[in-house]
């Protein structure tokens, strides 16, 4: 079995739109690309308004937040 290229991870700072879709939250760009959000708690108040989202990106899809809030 050949060996599996390590998940790529980079450290992040991104705007966008939070959503609430498929019971889980993401962010809409301005582009129209979304990418799926890890929380550690339900921002309800935030969705559908510009944030601002730091943390870890994993391979370009998907983000673990540290911290999130509005623009």
């Amino acid at each position: 079995m050949p060996d599996m290229p390590a998940a790529q991870t980079s450290v992040c700072a991104t705007t966008g739109t939070l959503i609430f879709k498929d019971h889980c939250y993401a962010l809409r760009q301005d582009d129209g690309a979304e990418t799926w959000l890890e929380l550690d708690l339900s921002p309800v108040h935030l969705i559908d308004r510009l944030v601002q989202v730091e943390g870890v990106r994993h391979a370009r899809q998907f983000i673990c937040v540290e911290r999130i809030g509005p623009v």
